[in-house]
C-alpha cells in the first residue's frame, strides 16, 4: 500500500509539472501572440516602422489597436510611410528667385538655430516628469508624457531626437 502512494505522489508531482510547463507555454504563446497582433495593427496603419519616431510610437502607444486610431496618431507625429511631401515647383521667375535667395542668405547671418533656442526635449521631458512625480502623479502617466515630449520633438523634425 505504500509503495501506492508513492508511485501515485510521484505521478502526481510529474503531472504537475508537465501542468506548469504547459501553463508557461501557454503564457508564452499568448504573449508572443498580442505583439503580433501590434504589429500587425501598426503595419496596416502605415506606420514606419522604421524610423526612430515610428519606434518611439510603436512602444509608447497604449490605445486601442484599431487602424484608424493608430493612422490618426501617426499622422499628428508625421510617422506614416510615405509620409514625405512633395516639393512643389517652384512658378516663380529667376529675379524673384535671386531676390529671395539674397534675402534668405542675409536672414541666415543673423539667426540662431532652433535647437540653441528651445529646451532639449530629453531635458524637457524628464523635468515635466520629476514635477509630475513630486506633484503625486502616477509614474507611468510621468512616464507616458516624457515619452509623448519626446515623440512629439521627433514628429516635428528636432535632429536633438531623430538622427
Amino acid at each position: 500500500m505504500c509503495e501506492q502512494a508513492k508511485e501515485s505522489t510521484v505521478s502526481e508531482e510529474g503531472s504537475i509539472k508537465e501542468l506548469r510547463d504547459a501553463a508557461e507555454r501557454g503564457r508564452k504563446a499568448t504573449q508572443e501572440l498580442d505583439e503580433m497582433k501590434r504589429e500587425m495593427a501598426f503595419l496596416k496603419a502605415g506606420v514606419d516602422m522604421e524610423s526612430k519616431a515610428g519606434q518611439l510610437l510603436y512602444k509608447a502607444y497604449d490605445g486601442d489597436l484599431e487602424t484608424d486610431l493608430i493612422r490618426s496618431e501617426a499622422e499628428d507625429l508625421g510617422v506614416l510611410k510615405g509620409n514625405t511631401p512633395e516639393p512643389e515647383a517652384p512658378v516663380e521667375d529667376d529675379s524673384v528667385q535671386m531676390e529671395v535667395a539674397e534675402q534668405r542668405r542675409a536672414l541666415s547671418q543673423d539667426s540662431v538655430p532652433p535647437e540653441a533656442t528651445t529646451e532639449n526635449p530629453y531635458d524637457a521631458g524628464h523635468r515635466q516628469f520629476q514635477e509630475m512625480v513630486a506633484a503625486g502623479r502616477p509614474k507611468e502617466d510621468a512616464a507616458a508624457n516624457f515619452v509623448k515630449t519626446v515623440i512629439e520633438a521627433a514628429g516635428s523634425g528636432d535632429n536633438r531626437v531623430v538622427s
